[in-house]
């Protein structure tokens, strides 16, 4: 029996990102604030049970369809874990960038999940597919949940942020993307210790005070990025131009987002990045 299902991948944004250790095994610990955007890609998905395997088709020719992609490795634990027997068919209809520090593999894999729990029956809860999603990549449980979350250890320490009101971005990148282990390995080059806490910008969400979120906002690897890539740190001034109330690398770059008190302002700085060559979105917070 054959079953399908349409499933968005929401694009996520860092509000905050600090990096807050280094732990034996190599990986750094974080305290981060991320908010799941209107930026998505789509994914159709079929679960066959007299099938086999997992494939994944994709409309973008550079994206890999191979056990490389999240999407695929998403599915192929998901799988193994709930010993389900079948096959998977994925379509990825790609609109987030690639290397830009919003998530986008990432979001894929975690629609997967999603998609597959329902498709499947297998009913696990929201915390099992985290802890599944977690084997893959650190940032796919939060993108499992959505929303806007504080995370600690390497990511997978999750509270939720009750935000209580929209916010409105305006997403832009240049022309080259990074990388996250030379963004860490720029931080360890100078014995980084992160002192910021996310505590002044989680009240300030929590409170609705969306005018205090932008002098809140920071990323740790804004300036080693920055230096590698002198770019991104123009396309943020060029976004503040543009009227945001405050603007920051997501991620470790180099997408930049500018925060917009409405819909109207983020839309009209994207139709001026635009018409300079970036490629621009604008986008509002997903709760």
């Amino acid at each position: 029996m054959k079953r399908t299902a349409i499933e968005k991948a929401y694009a996520k944004i860092n509000l905050f990102l600090e990096v807050t250790g280094k732990r034996a095994d190599g990986y750094h610990t974080l305290d981060t604030v991320m908010q799941t955007v209107s930026l998505c890609d789509t994914l159709a998905l079929e679960y066959d049970d007299g099938g086999e395997g997992v494939t994944l088709s994709c409309d973008k020719k550079y994206i890999p369809t191979d056990g490389g992609n999240v999407a695929v490795r998403c599915a192929d634990e998901f799988m193994r874990y709930t010993g389900r027997r079948g096959g998977v068919r994925i379509a990825l209809e790609k609109h987030i960038p690639v290397a830009a520090g919003m998530g986008g593999g990432s979001a894929d894999g975690a629609a997967v999940l999603r998609a597959l729990n329902r498709l499947a029956g297998t009913r696990l809860s929201e915390k099992e597919l985290c802890a599944i999603g977690a084997k893959i990549g650190a940032d796919v449980p939060f993108l499992v949940c959505g929303g806007c979350m504080r995370a600690g250890g390497i990511g997978e320490e999750l509270r939720k942020v009750a935000l209580k009101k929209r916010m409105y971005f305006a997403l832009a990148i240049g022309s080259r993307g990074s990388q996250t282990p030379a963004a860490y390995r720029a931080l360890d080059e100078r014995a980084y210790t992160g002192i910021r806490s996310a505590d002044a910008l989680c009240r300030a969400l929590e409170a609705g005070d969306v005018s205090a979120v932008p002098r809140e906002l920071y990323n740790a690897f804004e300036s080693v990025v920055c230096e590698r890539l002198p770019e991104v740190g123009a396309l943020r001034e060029r976004i503040l131009e543009e009227g945001a109330a405050g603007a920051l690398m997501s991620g470790s770059g180099a997408s930049v987002f500018g925060v917009f008190g409405d819909a109207a302002g983020a839309k009209a700085a994207v139709d001026a990045l635009r018409k300079e060559g970036y490629f621009a979105a604008s986008a509002y917070s997903v709760l």
